[in-house]
């Protein structure tokens, strides 16, 4: 029975494997016969880069931005281009070495990042992606350039706060996998699985070093607006800490709660998506500085 078990565990994460490379592969290597301009930190998602205005959206620790692969197309009816930054180690930079400092990480972004300035740009962050904006968007600002037109941050900590969690990216195999399972968001066929384990845990382990290794120095605001999407049952980002990240910026600043745990924004993917239109087309979304959406 155990062997059985086992077995089906190892067939279930090939297939996990294989559907996820066959599915977002193809649309990060686009890249590269479409435009050689076009950095390898960036993806378009097949669509040409056509239009002003963008948005560049971070991903979450252990993904690459294939996971934005299915917003891509709402923005593009929008007039507006959406860029998924892709760190290394991860999908079509798997052979890249994955970087662990973070400092190291932004000046790359900041060198590739740097020709699309010019343009109107949001940036927007989930968990260990709102980390990156939110840094980028401080060397943005201490090289004099310009800033997004609105920085949305979404399941990440004040970063003016002490991280909360307990440190995974140092612990032994067996203990790091089973602090990844507490985040809920990797199926348990990839998880046991020793071979896919293998690849993926170079990656996990300096996402996780990014976040867990982060000093905050305190710099002086941000001079562009700053919303955060919060989980209202996140259980690894206090929502009612949030508030702290007003601090960051000297304009306007909000807050948004949506029903779920830390990894709400599929879930309310159109709403989300349409906030960012907005900030990109000077809309105002009706809010206050706290709005709870479901």
């Amino acid at each position: 029975m155990i062997k059985c078990k086992e077995m089906l565990n190892f067939f279930l994460g090939q297939l996990y494997f294989r559907l996820l490379y066959r599915a977002y592969l193809p649309q990060t290597l686009h890249l590269k016969r479409m435009n050689n301009n076009v950095s390898s930190w960036f993806t378009t998602y097949n669509h040409s880069l056509k239009n002003q205005a963008k948005i560049f959206a971070f991903p979450y620790s252990g993904a690459g931005a294939s996971v934005y692969l299915q917003w891509a197309s709402y923005f593009s009816q929008h007039g507006i281009d959406f860029i998924g930054v892709q760190l290394p180690g991860r999908e079509n930079r798997r052979g890249d070495k994955p970087l662990s400092n973070l400092s190291v990480l932004i000046d790359h972004l900041l060198s590739a990042i740097t020709p699309y300035t010019h343009q109107p740009f949001v940036f927007f962050g989930h968990s260990l992606g709102a980390l990156v904006a939110f840094e980028l968007s401080r060397a943005l600002h201490k090289k004099g350039l310009a800033l997004p037109k609105h920085l949305f941050v979404s399941a990440f900590r004040p970063p003016s706060l002490p991280n909360p969690n307990k440190a995974l990216h140092q612990l032994e195999r067996e203990a790091f996998i089973d602090g990844i399972r507490a985040y809920g968001n990797t199926p348990e066929a990839v998880l046991s699985n020793t071979v896919l384990m293998d690849m993926f845990l170079p990656m996990l382990r300096a996402d996780f070093a990014l976040n867990e290794t982060y000093c905050y120095k305190k710099e002086a605001p941000l001079s562009c607006p700053i919303t955060v999407f919060k989980g209202s049952e996140d259980s690894f980002v206090n929502p009612n800490n949030m508030g702290y990240w007003q601090q960051e910026t000297q304009a306007k600043y909000e807050e948004v709660e949506y029903k779920g745990h830390h990894f709400f924004l599929d879930e309310h993917k159109q709403s989300i998506s349409q906030r960012l239109v907005d900030a990109i087309n000077h809309r105002k979304t009706k809010s206050t500085i706290f709005l709870s959406a479901s």
